[in-house]
């Protein structure tokens, strides 16, 4: 996925931007990170979204998961559906 380039998708104008740039930060320094490290960067970035306010209703995350895997390739889509897959699930 092209770094912050979804970010600009014009369907997701309607969303603030700290926001975005919090599932930017989420998507993208988590994939640089150890596993041992996931789990405090995680909850680090969890008292950041309950300090500032943070949170998404359906709306916004149906419009940004399409944004997402519009501006994915076909692996990282498989990906997002699985990992989509299993939260509904409740795994």
């Amino acid at each position: 996925m092209a770094s912050q380039n979804w970010m600009q998708d014009p369907s997701l104008r309607e969303i603030n931007p700290s926001k975005l740039d919090f599932l930017q930060k989420l998507v993208f320094e988590m994939n640089s990170l150890k596993d041992k490290e996931k789990l405090p960067f995680l909850l680090a970035l969890a008292n950041r979204a309950k300090k500032e306010n943070i949170s998404f209703d359906n709306r916004e995350m149906e419009q940004i998961i399409e944004v997402l895997k519009r501006h994915s390739t076909p692996e990282e889509v498989k990906r997002m559906d699985v990992m989509l897959q299993k939260f509904h699930s409740g795994k």
